[in-house]
């Protein structure tokens, strides 16, 4: 989950968002090993909300690794760096 902390209005968070959509939203389609992907954008504004959510699923906790460390999400990342926010991760197994 993401949380953009120095947005300034909302068009400056939209611009965020749009840019880590740009960014992350393909990588499915280029990392073979993700099951199941999915990017959230926050519909109702509260004072625990964020911004953004990825989900994403993987057949075993090697899958996640390749992924993590895969030349495409390692772009997207260094891509979307420079967006101050605050991020939670929940990797769990089910």
């Amino acid at each position: 989950m993401f949380k953009f902390t120095d947005a300034k209005d909302d068009n400056e968070k939209h611009l965020g968002i749009k840019r880590m959509l740009s960014s992350f939203g393909n990588l499915k389609s280029k990392i073979d090993v993700v099951k199941s992907y999915e990017i959230g954008i926050n519909s109702k504004e509260t004072d625990f909300s964020y911004d953004l959510v990825i989900v994403s699923e993987y057949n075993s906790w090697e899958d996640l690794d390749f992924y993590l460390k895969h030349p495409a999400h390692q772009k997207a990342i260094s891509e979307c760096k420079d967006i101050k926010k605050d991020k939670s991760v929940i990797d769990y197994e089910f």
